[in-house]
């Protein structure tokens, strides 16, 4: 999809500019009438759970157990110190286990746009056979952090999904969601984390942290540019 920003009014006054053309208009006529559509709206973004869905389909993990037997290890979505403790104390836990939750989200502000700025697109359209003209506020750059973790009884099984997770970043690895581009994932830190201050008759439990940040762009709501026009609500998949 070809993105074309508009800053600036275009020259209405150009005699080869029809209303199919979105320069007749200039920027103000887009602005006024999105910020009021925006204004009446009301909305809610799936982008981060369409995000988190990605990342988990996306890790597979597993390890070899020493039968030399393939295992293959379920990550869990959410925080569950508490209750892999509690289960690890009432040995009802079965290991390897993993988790992995959003720690952190914040503004990319490296690729921060001016605010106002509008882009336009293309949507082809399947009914009509025809492109559609599409206007919105450029979407915004953000990086999002997820904490994943790994609990293990033994050191040999927690070193083979830890080498697992570094090579599924080589040195990252893309995210795909419906409707936007690719969102690059990086492995930023790890870390050791298992408790080492346990009694003889105690049984240890291992745990490493693995710190993922994915960069990428929240979509900003579309709105369809007709051929009278007229600026109509475009529904996507990430805003409901």
């Amino acid at each position: 999809m070809n993105n074309e920003s508009i800053e600036h009014a275009y020259d209405i006054n150009n005699p080869e500019m029809t209303k199919r053309d979105p320069e007749f208009y200039g920027r103000s006529y887009f602005t006024d009438r999105i910020n009021k559509m925006l204004s009446e709206m009301k909305m809610s973004s799936v982008f981060y759970k369409e995000v988190l869905r990605s990342l988990l389909s996306s890790m597979k993990l597993s390890y070899i157990d020493d039968q030399s037997e393939y295992k293959e290890v379920k990550l869990h979505h959410g925080r569950q110190e508490r209750i892999i403790a509690k289960k690890f104390q009432e040995n009802n836990l079965v290991l390897p286990y993993s988790t992995v939750y959003q720690s952190a989200v914040g503004e990319d502000t490296a690729k921060r746009r001016a605010w106002g700025i509008l882009q336009m697109s293309k949507k082809w359209d399947d009914a009509t056979q025809r492109a559609q003209r599409v206007v919105s506020y450029v979407d915004i750059p953000v990086k999002i952090e997820y904490t994943l973790s790994i609990w293990s009884k033994y050191i040999a099984h927690l070193d083979q999904l830890s080498s697992q997770i570094r090579s599924n970043f080589n040195p990252h690895k893309n995210l795909t969601i419906k409707d936007t581009n690719i969102l690059k994932c990086y492995l930023s830190s790890e870390q050791d984390i298992s408790k080492t201050d346990v009694a003889d008759q105690e049984e240890r439990l291992l745990r490493k942290s693995f710190t993922i940040e994915v960069q990428g762009y929240i979509p900003s709501p579309k709105f369809l540019l007709t051929n009278t026009g007229k600026i109509t609500n475009l529904n996507t998949d990430f805003w409901i």
